[in-house]
């Protein structure tokens, strides 16, 4: 299988996994949900590595990848939580578009990638689609961008995209050091850990068990995200999966008008069908 279509399967359960959260999250804190997430998806992977014998032998180099993967992660998962809540999502949203953008600098330099000019195009063009998916009117084009310098949660959540645009290189690494199922286990565990506080600041009423077995659809989605994503990038360049990765927000979109009956906006289909174009650039000619 190869790394388009590992992308696209990544794409299509992470929308599922949105749709999973939103129904299974609304009596739970933000916090709580995002540790109950990786507390079963850890659980999830061990087992699979348990079972497939999966192990590897660990080095001081995988080390200091894991805890700068899983020490990003957290810390772009805690922001994130925080834009979400306080932030008006047409302005913050757009912001998650630019990280393929900063992973066309970053992964040169970490995991010294080489793309053409033509794929370079295609992920350019994803990143258009996608910003202008979330899009009201051509008229409020440029406020998410004009809000970053005025909206605390606009700034934020660019911060989120920073970072998770860097921490993708730290996971190529570490899944080229072991494998998806190895690396997946290791670095969803130590971010369990590290959100663990974080959940319990959040709201002590929610450390239930009836609550905490909300979170593993969301989590069962979530399993079948990551370790497509981890194996995509095992395979591909790591801003190649993630501008098809991309692609969810538009099978987001599609679940919601077919299954929610949602209503949608003229500039959603104008921003999917670039972001598709964009998506087959990459493909024929990445």
């Amino acid at each position: 299988m190869n790394w388009f279509v590992l992308a696209l399967i990544s794409s299509i359960t992470l929308s599922l996994r949105e749709f999973a959260v939103k129904k299974a999250g609304k009596n739970l804190s933000s916090a709580f949900m995002s540790w109950g997430l990786n507390f079963f998806m850890f659980l999830i992977i061990l087992s699979l590595n348990i079972i497939f014998m999966n192990y590897h032998t660990i080095t001081i180099s995988f080390v200091w990848v894991l805890i700068i993967a899983a020490v990003l992660d957290s810390l772009a998962t805690v922001l994130y939580l925080w834009a979400i809540k306080e932030g008006d999502l047409s302005k913050i949203i757009p912001m998650l578009c630019f990280i393929p953008v900063v992973q066309l600098f970053v992964t040169p330099v970490l995991v010294h990638e080489k793309l053409s000019l033509i794929g370079i195009s295609g992920v350019l063009v994803v990143v258009f689609g996608s910003y202008i998916l979330n899009m009201e009117t051509w008229d409020g084009f440029l406020s998410p961008i004009k809000s970053i310098s005025k909206d605390k949660s606009s700034m934020m959540m660019l911060a989120v995209a920073c970072i998770w645009g860097v921490s993708s290189s730290f996971h190529k690494i570490g899944v080229k050091q072991t494998d998806a199922l190895f690396w997946g286990a290791s670095e969803i565990g130590l971010i369990a850990l590290f959100l663990f506080p974080f959940a319990i600041w959040s709201g002590k009423d929610d450390f239930s068990f009836p609550k905490l077995k909300q979170t593993l659809w969301p989590a069962i989605f979530s399993t079948m995200t990551v370790l497509s994503y981890y194996a995509a990038i095992g395979l591909g360049p790591v801003a190649y999966v993630s501008s098809v990765r991309r692609l969810g927000v538009l099978f987001s979109m599609l679940i919601g008008i077919l299954i929610f009956k949602e209503k949608t906006k003229r500039l959603s289909f104008a921003g999917g069908i670039i972001m598709i174009t964009g998506a087959g650039i990459i493909s024929l000619f990445g």
